[in-house]
């Protein structure tokens, strides 16, 4: 809600505009000729028998594949692995992002996974944590949809479970 998801699919779609010399959305922008790869809304198919984790699998698969043999690639990766439990989510997220590093990857990962964005300080030349954060008034939740540097660190899950008379505590 807060802006990860459309932040990524803009940086996409202007990647793609200023390859084509189109106008973007931007002050300043400059890129290499390359190929833009995307994980985004994966989604199960019954006419393929395909989970969506299969379908997430197969779509890391052919992601991981390029990087590997193409320098020229960047991609935009949107909430890896939810098809599946937390514990495999954040290990098999861990492993994809500490893989795309190793090949020397360029590209953006949104996650609401706390445990991923704490790979920046074991990375710091390669990852770097942005978010968007929400204000709360009157207890309404306030986009700024303004890029910020770190981690986020207010939890609009919790305020909208609020919403609906489910109160987790805590936050």
């Amino acid at each position: 809600m807060a802006g990860k998801s459309t932040f990524l699919r803009t940086a996409g779609i202007n990647t793609v505009l200023a390859l084509c010399g189109a106008p973007v959305c931007a002050q300043y922008m400059k890129v290499s000729v390359m190929t833009i790869l995307s994980y985004m809304r994966i989604k199960d198919s019954l006419n393929e028998s395909t989970s969506t984790f299969k379908a997430e699998l197969d779509r890391l698969q052919m992601l991981l594949t390029a990087v590997e043999s193409d320098t020229k690639i960047f991609f935009l990766i949107d909430e890896m692995l939810r098809g599946t439990n937390s514990v495999d989510k954040y290990l098999g997220s861990k492993a994809v992002i500490e893989r795309l590093i190793s090949k020397k990857g360029v590209g953006m990962v949104a996650t609401h996974d706390l445990q991923i964005a704490e790979l920046e300080k074991k990375y710091p030349a390669y990852i770097r944590n942005f978010y968007f954060d929400i204000q709360v008034v009157n207890g309404e939740m306030l986009f700024d949809y303004k890029m910020k540097h770190g981690e986020c660190k207010t939890f609009n899950a919790s305020l909208l479970l609020k919403q609906i008379g489910i109160d987790v505590g805590g936050k």
